[in-house]
Order: structure tokens, then sequence, then C-alpha cells
């Protein structure tokens, strides 16, 4: 699984052969831990959607925004999500774009999708608890979050240069979670 990754960090794409290469075995043994390319395709990208949720979780705690302020912890959290999407963002494309016509790419997509909501849902409700936001509809929130900073994984986002976008990503972060009743129904 490593090496697939690794090849699509590098390559967009894969081959049976490259990935046995990388992994010093042989085609067989490529073809004897996965059944297809697709399947290899979705084990590398289980293992880096779950790589960027444990990184959300981590990165995204009442305890941080407590220390930190809620407009640091934003920063880091889309530099954080941006530098990841930098080294990771061929595999998300091969991915993706396999989506439609691979159940267990949609599975894990939604699975890892479901994740994030719950902690951010359960986020932004303990911020709430604690007096530091005032959310309204800490699910639906968390939804808008979601789709908002997925917005980080643009290749215009992930420029070395892009500093001033990332700031503007944070900031608007920042501003949907402190605008008045954090989400409205």
């Amino acid at each position: 699984m490593t090496a697939v990754r690794d090849e699509l960090r590098v390559r967009g794409e894969f081959t049976a052969s490259a990935v046995a290469a990388r992994a010093g075995c042989s085609e067989a043994t490529f073809y004897s831990h996965f059944g297809s390319k697709d399947d290899a395709l979705a084990a590398a990208f289980v293992q880096t959607l779950d790589d960027l949720v444990d990184q959300s979780i981590a990165g995204l705690t009442p305890d941080r925004v407590a220390a930190d302020g809620l407009p640091a912890t934003v920063v880091r959290f889309v530099d954080q999500q941006a530098d990841f999407f930098g080294v990771e963002s061929l595999v998300f494309r091969a991915a993706l774009s396999r989506l439609p016509s691979h159940r267990p790419l949609r599975d894990a997509y939604r699975a890892a999708e479901e994740r994030t909501l719950e902690h951010l849902e359960a986020l932004f409700t303990e911020l709430d608890r604690r007096g530091i936001l005032t959310v309204d509809a800490p699910a639906r929130l968390a939804e808008s979050f979601l789709v908002a900073s997925q917005g980080i994984n643009n290749p215009r986002a992930l420029r070395r240069n892009a500093t001033d976008i990332r700031r503007s990503l944070a900031i608007a972060l920042t501003a949907m979670l402190v605008e008045p009743g954090g989400c409205h129904d």
C-alpha cells in the first residue's frame, strides 16, 4: 500500500510493475495483495484519508482553541491541510477520478467525511458548552465547515507562494465560525 501511495505521489498513476519494483517484490506478489489496480488505489486512498482525518482531529481540539484562540487554530489548520494536500494531491486526484465507478473508493470517502463530521460536530458542541462559540446547529456548522475547508485542496492554495490565499481561507473559515449563532437553521 505504501508503494502504491508513493508511486501516486510521484507520478499521479501507477502500474503493478512499478509498485512491485518500488516494494522490492514481483507483480505476482502485488496481485496476491490486491485483486486489481482499483483495489490497490482504494487501499492507498484509505490510508491517505485516515492520515488526513487523524491530522484534522489532532489539529482541531477544544483545548487547542482555548489555548491558542480560534483564529490561530484555524490558520494552523489551513496550513497543515494545505501542506498535507501538497504532498497527497496526486493521490487524491487519482482516487477522485475513479470515485464514480468504484464503490470501495466512494465508501472510503464517505466514511472519512462521516468521521470528520462527527469530530467537528463534537468540537463545535464543546466550544459552545465552554462559551468560546455560540453554535445553534452544530451538525449544520460542521457540514458547512467541512465543505468550505475542502477548498484547501485547490491547486491555487497548494502553491508554495499561496500564503495570501491560505490566510484568506483561514479568515473565511474563522468568520464562518464566529458569525452570531455559528450557523442558523
